[in-house]
């Protein structure tokens, strides 16, 4: 009787259980060639970089790939749109899907030996900001922006703006609901808490200051007068009294969030409705042993107009004698190398400023550059386009700085 080879005999003894081999063979690969989808989830206002090959053309040789590479932004309804592909519908989709698409929307013989990809840059969603402000409308901010972004995107708020009655209205399950939102408490104390978080479609207003706190609700604007005061305060504008009430000096500049460190309070103007003009000493009055009282302050009438000068600062040379200290401008926020004030001359450009402060770092997002500037005794905020004036398509010789400018750098 022949014997059966070892390996033969293996072989048959294992065969009951080749199917279940098989199967697991199968699914490992499976599970192999299907790995599970982990990119970005993309949304309405989200920013893309996109690189998609394109076909070669007499300026590229046979062995050279020539690419379309662009920052794209994810419109309000969640298209984005490519010369090559018109508008494609991708919010909702994976960034690796969204390659994909595109991938098979290229012509055969590029998708086969090549492949689009698509990178998440940033995550943003559209905000629309109403009431007012200088240019309302929908705009595209980070998700992790607060209101005053989108207030500053917006140019800033209107002269009689109230920033202590901003409203949030966001749709939720189909119900409007109101959030409130005191950015006048917030650039009193710069505590972001303040700040409500955004989100997706919210709308922001802005209302127009009516009355003052000790109004009752159905006061009308005829009942109210304005007074301006502007110069060294923390807050220079219109505040609103009731007509025939006024107030006094004193409470006006604690509602205007106090003076600023180079406030000259020895020499307030006070411009009267009527043209009439005075000169108070307020530091005489606080430096005086003499008793006072609320009414030792001059009473502030509804046109009247209050200036605070700021001090000439001056600061001593090699030799003692007092010369006028520098112009300053600021640099600051996160995307700024070296914070804090700069030397200031005549003439410089925001461009020569960040040059000058050691340049941007990696993650500042150049786009949406800002300077800060006191006009009329009012914040406005100017846009700045850095990369733009490096490519010379905003030339930056164009945009001159004025001391005292804060730039701003996200």
């Amino acid at each position: 009787m022949n014997k059966i080879p070892h390996t033969v005999k293996y072989f048959l003894v294992s065969l009951p259980a080749l199917p279940i081999l098989i199967a697991l063979l199968i699914g490992s690969a499976c599970a192999a060639e299907s790995p599970k989808d982990t990119s970005a989830i993309i949304d309405n206002g989200d920013l893309l970089y996109v690189i998609i090959p394109k076909e070669v053309t007499s300026e590229f040789s046979p062995t050279e790939r020539n690419y379309f590479k662009e920052k794209v932004e994810v419109d309000r309804h969640g298209f984005i749109f490519l010369p090559s592909q018109g508008n494609i519908k991708i919010s909702g989709y994976t960034t690796n899907q969204i390659s994909q698409m595109l991938t098979d929307n290229l012509p055969k013989y590029l998708s086969k030996s090549d492949h689009a990809s698509v990178n998440l840059i940033e995550k943003r969603h559209y905000i629309q900001i109403l009431g007012h402000v200088v240019n309302p409308g929908w705009y595209n901010i980070p998700e992790s922006a607060n209101i005053q972004t989108i207030l500053s995107q917006a140019g800033g708020s209107l002269e009689g703006a109230d920033l202590a009655r901003v409203t949030i209205t966001r749709i939720k399950d189909g119900t409007p609901q109101q959030i409130h939102a005191n950015i006048q408490q917030y650039l009193l104390e710069g505590n972001t808490a303040i700040l409500p978080k955004l989100i997706e479609n919210d709308t922001v207003f802005v209302p127009l200051m009516v009355a003052a706190d000790d109004l009752s609700g159905d006061e009308s604007m005829l009942n109210t007068s304005k007074i301006r005061i502007f110069g060294a305060v923390r807050n220079p504008g219109i505040y609103p009294v009731p007509k025939g009430k006024g107030t006094n000096l004193l409470d006006l500049l604690i509602t205007a969030g106090g003076e600023t460190a180079n406030a000259d309070l020895s020499e307030i103007q006070i411009m009267r409705a009527d043209g009439a003009r005075e000169i108070f000493n307020m530091k005489g009055l606080f430096d005086s042993s003499a008793a006072s009282s609320p009414a030792s302050f001059p009473a502030i009438q509804g046109g009247d107009i209050v200036r605070v000068p700021r001090s000439e600062m001056v600061s001593a040379d090699g030799t003692g004698n007092l010369v006028a200290a520098p112009e300053t401008i600021t640099i600051t926020g996160p995307g700024s190398n070296n914070r804090g004030l700069q030397p200031f001359t005549p003439g410089m450009t925001p461009l020569q400023a960040i040059a000058q402060a050691g340049g941007v770092n990696t993650f500042a997002d150049t786009n949406d550059i800002f300077i800060i500037r006191r006009v009329d005794g009012k914040q406005k905020n100017l846009t700045y386009n850095y990369d733009k004036a490096l490519k010379a398509e905003q030339p930056d010789v164009d945009f001159q700085l004025k001391a005292d400018d804060i730039i701003y750098i996200p």
